[in-house]
């Protein structure tokens, strides 16, 4: 989904650059797919001649990220959505960088951001960075959690840097060897917190499966959380010690991809995961359940497969039909990243952001302007 206004340099027409405060609300480890796309836009957008700030959790990787960029930063505890401390730490923080535009993820941050820019004596406006319309219920979900205005919460469109994912000389082999996976093995990649949603459990069910039909496949999932026990003892029990890899949270997603032949996602739930335009621009098909808004990442058996939620049979047939015929898989995979390198390219998104925040501040100011 396109912002309706056209994209301009605001830095160099001489308009007023944006003052924008990035709030991010994950913890310590939260670090992923997003994370890395709000960095690229904050840097984009600096390059641009805008003031760029951020607000995130005391020790989190996000905040320490942004400090090593030279962001101003504030260290907030963003536990609880409508604390009045962290509320007016917040705001103090927006009156004295003069903010006109918040930028946020997850519910958490819409409701804390959205708390104290009401505290702030010239209320920014508040966008939710993702594209919140493409999933049916959850922009008013958060616009009544957050008490917030229907026109106080915004979509912003999403972007990779697709070079960024191009394989270089012995990336997938060096990877590949720090893995433990054999160099010509089938290799499947997931990518995620190790938590209920994500849907881990019935993925080990499915690689049961696969290993069925491709003897040689093998599995490699990358992420830390709460069940990571759990389902080590799982794919103990299902026999796929040997083949199946749990590494950690690691950040090194392009060298992952490059390992891979194939990223699969067994989720109950998602909106625009921004792990799959990276494997989109790494030239990787993807195996993923119909959830959120997946549907306007992947095109079903073009750059692709598609699968109902919880179907274990059909995720574990369409993971192995991509596993067994690798030019098949070359061949969506090529489809892919010509998608993502015309879609969804930073520059694009950098742009369009650019126009969009800036209109949402720009008509705010218009509609609290009190008439002469």
């Amino acid at each position: 989904m396109e912002p309706e206004h056209d994209a301009r340099d605001v830095a160099s027409s001489g308009g007023r650059p944006l003052s924008l405060l990035i709030v991010n609300p994950m913890g310590n480890d939260g670090w992923g797919g997003v994370e890395r796309w709000l960095v690229d836009v904050a840097l984009g957008l600096r390059d641009r001649g805008h003031r760029i700030s951020s607000a995130g959790r005391p020790g989190s990787v996000w905040l320490q990220r942004c400090k090593d960029l030279g962001l101003p930063c504030v260290p907030v505890p963003l536990r609880a959505d409508f604390h009045l401390g962290q509320a007016r730490k917040l705001s103090r923080f927006m009156t004295e960088h003069a903010v006109d535009v918040v930028a946020t993820k997850l519910h958490r941050g819409i409701r804390a951001a959205g708390f104290a820019a009401k505290l702030a004596g010239a209320p920014p406006v508040v966008a939710f960075m993702g594209l919140v319309e493409t999933r049916p219920g959850l922009r008013d979900e958060i616009i009544a959690k957050g008490a917030l205005a229907p026109d106080d919460v915004h979509a912003i469109p999403y972007g990779v840097v697709p070079d960024r994912y191009l394989e270089t000389n012995g990336r997938r082999e060096a990877t590949r060897r720090d893995l433990g996976v054999p160099p010509d093995a089938p290799v499947a990649l997931a990518i995620g917190r190790l938590n209920d949603q994500k849907r881990f459990d019935l993925l080990l069910e499915c690689f049961r499966d696969v290993r069925r039909e491709v003897p040689d496949a093998h599995l490699v999932i990358a992420g830390t959380g709460k069940l990571q026990n759990q389902l080590g003892d799982l794919r103990d029990r299902l026999g796929l010690s040997a083949c199946t890899h749990l590494i950690g949270f690691r950040r090194d997603v392009a060298a992952l991809l490059a390992a891979a032949d194939t990223l699969v996602m067994s989720s109950d739930d998602e909106g625009l995961p921004m792990v799959v335009l990276e494997a989109m621009a790494a030239g990787r098909p993807a195996v993923a359940t119909r959830v959120g808004s997946i549907d306007e990442q992947i095109e079903d058996s073009v750059t692709g497969f598609l699968v109902p939620r919880r179907d274990v049979q059909a995720l574990a047939r369409r993971l192995a039909e991509v596993l067994r015929d690798p030019v098949r898989a070359r061949e969506m995979g090529a489809a892919a990243r010509r998608r993502v390198v015309e879609h969804f390219p930073m520059e694009l998104c950098v742009r369009r952001t650019e126009a969009y925040l800036t209109a949402l501040r720009d008509a705010r100011q218009v509609s609290t302007t009190p008439a002469r």
